[in-house]
Order: C-alpha cells, then structure tokens, then sequence
C-alpha cells in the first residue's frame, strides 16, 4: 500500500501542469531543462521534466557528452539501483494496474530479458546517431500514452498549440498499435516493457549490484517455513516470496539482480531483507549465507507464474 501511494505521488508530482488541461497547452519553462529519474515523456502536455532517455537522444544527437545526465542516473542509481522503476515511474505503475484485470496469465522466455539491453545499444545509441532522430521516443509506448493522445485530444479541441501536427501518419498508427499491444500484454504479463524493453531500466539494473540499497534472502528467518514447520529443504516448492514479484523473478535465486526494481513485496515473509552497503549478510548464527544456486542445485528455484 505504501508504494502505491509513493507511485500516485510520483504521478503527480512529475505530471502536474494543470494549467494544459483547460487551455490547451503545454509546459515549456525552466524545469524542462531538469531530467526526471523515471520515463516520463518530455512531450506530455502534464510533465513537467524531461525523460532521461529522451535526454540521452538528444546529447548523443548534437554530438555531446551527457555529463549532466550520467550525474543524476548515476547518483540514483548507485545510491539505489532500480528502485525508481519500483517506487516513482507511472508507466510501471500503469502495467502493475493491467496485470490485475481479468486475463489469461502466462511467462515469457527468461531471454527476453536481454532485449532491453539490445534496445538500448542499437535503438538508443546506434540508430540515434547514424540517423540523427530519435526513434526511440517515437514509439516509446509511454510516450504515445503521456503525450501522442493528449496532443491527439488538444488538436481535436483546436489548439493552436497543435497546429501543424499530423496524426494521420503511419508513424503514427503504428504507435498506437504497439501501445494496444502493449496494453494486451500487459494484461497477461507481468511488466513486459519494464522486463523486456526499458532502455532507463537497463542503465539502473546496471548498478544493481554496485548501489547501496541491497536485497537479501536468508533461508533461516523465513517467516512462512517456521509457521509450516518446514527443514527449509521445501523452500524451493513454496514460491510464497516470488509470486508477488512484479518482475517475475525467482525471489531466492535472482533477488538483487539487474531486474530486480526494489519494490520489496518479496520481504514481506521475513526471508528477504533490504540493507545498506555491498559486504555479505550474514544469517542469525553468524555464518555467511548460504548462496540460493548452490543450495538448490544447478535447476535453482522454480519460475514464479506471471
């Protein structure tokens, strides 16, 4: 519950220029130039900030060294990992509320993971400077949603702000499409632009292991195997801290991976437990935790079902 009200916060703190909504328009001063920690589209009549990833097109367009940007990303995310995809970002936020309609449930190849990273080497980085555009916010799903149908709305008003603009486009179309299919998903996945597509994710999950925030999991104080009276050898058949995992993973095996974004819902059974700084936990009678792969063998922890 508290990190949905840090979300709805986050929400409207970063998307609060009510003054568009009846005139029309959009947000064009100084805090432009200031880059939020989350993906939230610079183009959106309500944002306030601009998108990091954004931000990073455009450096990288005017030939630039984003020093201003490897500042802000890196202190947050080495301060604390992944935790604003978890706690601050609304489109994160929005795929959460669609997994919780009424849908076929199923997993995706553990694989897709890695795309994110594609997207964000290739898309981000190489296409954005060979082509000088870009492509990625142009059909970033969160930015057709943010932005691409509120301007949509504002031309449809008659603003004058939206003039010139074209939404007959194949451009377009297409990313309306792929924000439907994404809706689709996302109904039936857990956080699938989040898991398989965010460039921002990708940069914060790669200070996962080096931020101050820490997740770890110690066998010896999970809350639902003393109820249980288990030996703690069915740990691996219980899955009671990986099935609220946004992001799919196996809480034991994976808990502070690069996927991981901080939401904690995984600590709520005792076992997992944040903390601060990179040194080895240590278990209740003093002695280095025990490592999930080892203790269950090379198959590890089964996947959770989305």
């Amino acid at each position: 519950m508290k990190r949905r009200i840090v979300q709805l916060f986050s929400l409207i703190i970063t998307n609060s220029y009510f003054t568009s909504i009846p005139t029309a328009s959009f947000y064009q001063g100084t805090l432009k130039g200031a880059c939020v920690p989350i993906l939230n589209c610079y183009a959106c009549p309500l944002a306030w900030g601009s998108c990091p990833i954004g931000t990073l097109q455009h450096f990288i367009i005017v030939r630039a060294f984003p020093f201003y940007l490897i500042g802000v990303l890196g202190l947050i995310g080495l301060g604390a990992g992944r935790w604003a995809c978890g706690w601050l970002c609304p489109f994160g936020w929005f795929q959460e509320l669609l997994y919780k309609l009424k849908a076929p449930k199923f997993s995706a190849p553990d694989w897709l993971r890695h795309m994110k990273y594609v997207i964000l080497v290739l898309v981000v980085g190489v296409v954005t400077w060979v082509s000088f555009e870009p492509w990625f916010c142009k059909f970033c799903p969160a930015g057709t949603l943010q932005a691409g149908l509120p301007w949509l709305a504002w031309a449809a008003r008659g603003s004058d702000y939206a003039e010139g603009m074209s939404f007959t486009t194949h451009i377009f179309a297409l990313k309306i499409v792929m924000l439907v299919a994404l809706v689709a998903l996302a109904a039936m996945m857990r956080r699938p632009f989040c898991r398989f597509v965010c460039p921002l994710g990708a940069l914060f999950g790669l200070m996962n292991k080096f931020s101050l925030l820490q997740l770890d999991f110690d066998l010896d104080t999970c809350a639902i195997a003393y109820a249980q009276g288990s030996d703690l050898e069915n740990c691996a058949k219980c899955l009671h801290c990986s099935k609220n995992c946004p992001m799919g993973l196996k809480v034991p095996e994976q808990i502070g991976s690069v996927d991981c974004i901080r939401c904690m819902n995984c600590t709520t059974t005792g076992s997992a437990f944040w903390r601060f700084g990179t040194a080895p936990s240590r278990n209740r009678t003093g002695e280095k935790m025990i490592e999930p792969a080892s203790h269950w063998g090379t198959k590890g922890v089964p996947q959770a079902p989305d």
